[in-house]
């Protein structure tokens, strides 16, 4: 059995999510940004009249921030807690990986897993821990004037 990987850069580095975890992949647009928010979220996309958190997944991996260029593009998972895009650096592709037991996950472990493709090394993310407590929890205290934004836009 396999399992499908989407597989993207970030800088020299790959990383990878379950295909089952991404809803949509968008290029980068304007972000409204988000006061008292934790410094790796970075905003709020307006996607389909909703609004999506989006994370720079390398301030949650302790990469260095890098400049904005043509070509990045978020990436829409859902996790259990929430649905935020991530801001990465381009899409390499989707690839099928054979599916192995995972061991433990410990909840709060970025990388789940590191495999080989095409050559490179992956490391795929584990969607939970990349949304991360310190968002769960800014998310939730916001969410009531979240919810009143969106209704004032979409109106």
């Amino acid at each position: 059995m396999t399992h499908d990987l989407l597989v993207f850069s970030l800088g020299e580095q790959q990383f990878a999510l379950s295909v089952d975890q991404v809803t949509t992949v968008v290029p980068r647009a304007t972000l409204t940004p988000l006061p008292g928010a934790p410094t790796d979220l970075i905003g709020l996309l307006r996607l389909r009249g909703a609004l999506c958190p989006v994370i720079d997944i390398r301030a949650r991996l302790g990469l260095a921030v890098a400049v904005p260029h043509i070509g990045e593009c978020i990436v829409v998972m859902s996790s259990a807690s929430a649905q935020v895009g991530l801001l990465v650096d381009g899409i390499v592709g989707v690839v099928a990986q054979p599916l192995h037991k995972q061991g433990r996950t410990d909840g709060d472990r970025l990388i789940r897993d590191v495999v080989e493709v095409a050559g490179h090394v992956v490391a795929t993310l584990d969607a939970e821990a990349i949304v991360g407590g310190d968002v769960r929890a800014y998310l939730a205290a916001s969410a009531n004037s979240l919810h009143r934004q969106a209704g004032q836009a979409a109106a």
